[in-house]
């Protein structure tokens, strides 16, 4: 007897487990809520914030905004009842649209609905697409642009492929104020080269394309190392320690290194590039420490200083040109994760690119002022250094 009360338990007890849960609010139904009154409308770039009070009931939970975008998507915004604001984004035009907005009650029940009309500024797109310049370079083509509003973009570049048809070449998602990329590795044959602008809503720029829509990259080769030596001027530092040496940042094995030793930031090193060359840019690739990189001694901030003739060898800074103030930077913004992303970047080493109205130069200071794990040393692991010789 005892058994059949127990499997009794045990089977009633299983059904209702399987039974399925219903969701409901989390409070009962008061009715409808009231509406939002008082609506007055700010027009933003691409949008508009719109203000209003909301009735003085406490069942009321949130506002949303209902709206369609210039590309035909509905979207929604909503806000907390603790604000009295919210903003509608991602228009691409500068006409009227309408808004809807509803008060919904902690029962999820909708109110009426109150209309007003916005009449968006021109979109950040738009306002990025007038800044964006396309011109030879080294190689291929810079792309330039400003993004006064930082917003967040995806900058597409194109160029075609080996069947002539435009193609895809790379993309970047920035919301830098001003930005700089570059697609290289083509010989100095006339091409097509462009940019398509995106946003987070899906819309999209028409495709800008340079004047006389194509460029003639120019030309540009890695500079031999076989030329190239460490220089040993008197405010230098010493980079042969444990098991680096001076001559490996110039070697062409990324698995080597110079080291620095402890206490020597700011560290220079100055290299010779046995030629005088119109430099394009300069690659810098970290150590592989402990199977990752952005760690330990690898370098983080640094300057960069040019010369054209034969450095003194006491170092005087009075007679090198600072051309560049920069720092390797982790592509996926992460602080202490390291993304695929991050890795392919230090992978295939750090470009810093010069001005393309810098002079010839033979001789390239290199001074790393702080590093990843904050080290008082460091240990860069090669540079690569490409451009014109003449």
């Amino acid at each position: 007897m005892k058994k059949l009360i127990l499997l009794n338990i045990v089977f009633f007890g299983a059904l209702q487990a399987c039974t399925k849960k219903e969701n409901k609010p989390i409070s009962p139904s008061s009715g409808k809520p009231g509406i939002v009154s008082e609506v007055a409308v700010t027009n933003l770039p691409g949008g508009a914030k719109i203000t209003y009070r909301i009735p003085n009931e406490a069942e009321v939970l949130s506002v949303k905004a209902v709206y369609t975008l210039t590309n035909g998507k509905q979207v929604e915004a909503a806000a907390s009842m603790y604000g009295n604001e919210l903003q509608v984004m991602g228009f691409n035009d500068e006409k009227e649209h309408e808004v809807t907005l509803y008060t919904i009650s902690r029962a999820q029940e909708i109110s009426d609905p109150v209309k007003c009309t916005i009449k968006p500024l021109k979109s950040p797109i738009k306002i990025a697409t007038e800044t964006v310049g396309i011109q030879s370079d080294f190689g291929g083509a810079r792309f330039t642009w400003l993004n006064d509003l930082k917003t967040p973009l995806a900058f597409e570049l194109y160029t075609p492929d080996s069947l002539g048809r435009m193609a895809l070449a790379r993309v970047i998602t920035s919301s830098l104020a001003k930005d700089m990329q570059a697609l290289r590795g083509y010989p100095p044959v006339a091409r097509e080269f462009a940019m398509v602008i995106k946003d987070n809503y899906g819309n999209r720029s028409d495709t800008i394309f340079p004047a006389g829509r194509k460029l003639v990259p120019l030309f540009e080769e890695r500079l031999p190392k076989g030329k190239m030596k460490i220089m040993k001027l008197a405010n230098d530092q010493n980079f042969t320690n444990w098991e680096g040496s001076d001559q490996k940042i110039i070697d062409d094995d990324v698995t080597s290194f110079g080291h620095s030793p402890s206490s020597s930031l700011p560290a220079p090193f100055t290299i010779d590039l046995g030629v005088l060359a119109k430099v394009s840019r300069i690659v810098l690739f970290q150590r592989n420490f402990g199977d990752s990189y952005y760690n330990w001694g690898n370098p983080k901030d640094f300057d960069v200083y040019v010369k054209v003739t034969t450095p003194s060898q006491s170092g005087d800074w009075s007679e090198w040109k600072k051309i560049m103030e920069t720092a390797i930077i982790k592509p996926s913004g992460n602080g202490s994760n390291v993304t695929d992303e991050d890795l392919n970047a230090a992978i295939n080493g750090h470009e810093f690119t010069f001005d393309l109205g810098q002079e010839p130069v033979r001789y390239i200071r290199i001074v790393v002022k702080s590093t990843w794990g904050s080290t008082t040393f460091t240990h860069p692991a090669e540079v690569d250094v490409y451009g014109e010789r003449k």
